[in-house]
């Protein structure tokens, strides 16, 4: 079953904002370490995402969005996967981005 394109379009939306805040609070601390935010190996960029995704979760939870949730027969995997398409993306844009300059 497909989930409904409202519900889509809200935690993809979601799901980019809260990956742009993972991202930048990712990039102050590598620079803060002196080193390149942009060349991040590909374990760095799945705990990146990985994060992105845990912190979406966490938001479900803070907001009490689960009940709704489950009554609209969202299952946690398809969330999963809501969340971390956006991050997958941007992390794959910014990997390939970062190949190119150097």
């Amino acid at each position: 079953m497909r989930p409904n394109p409202l519900l889509v379009r809200a935690y993809v939306g979601r799901g980019v904002r809260l990956w742009l805040a993972t991202r930048a609070l990712m990039t102050l601390a590598l620079l803060w370490a002196e080193m390149n935010p942009l060349r991040v190996s590909a374990g760095g960029a799945a705990q990146i995402v990985a994060l992105a995704v845990g912190l979406s979760f966490l938001e479900i939870h803070i907001r009490r969005e689960r009940a709704l949730l489950a009554n609209l027969g969202a299952r946690p995997v398809t969330l999963g996967a809501l969340f971390a398409a956006p991050a997958l993306i941007g992390e794959i844009v910014l990997g390939l981005g970062a190949a190119a300059i150097t």
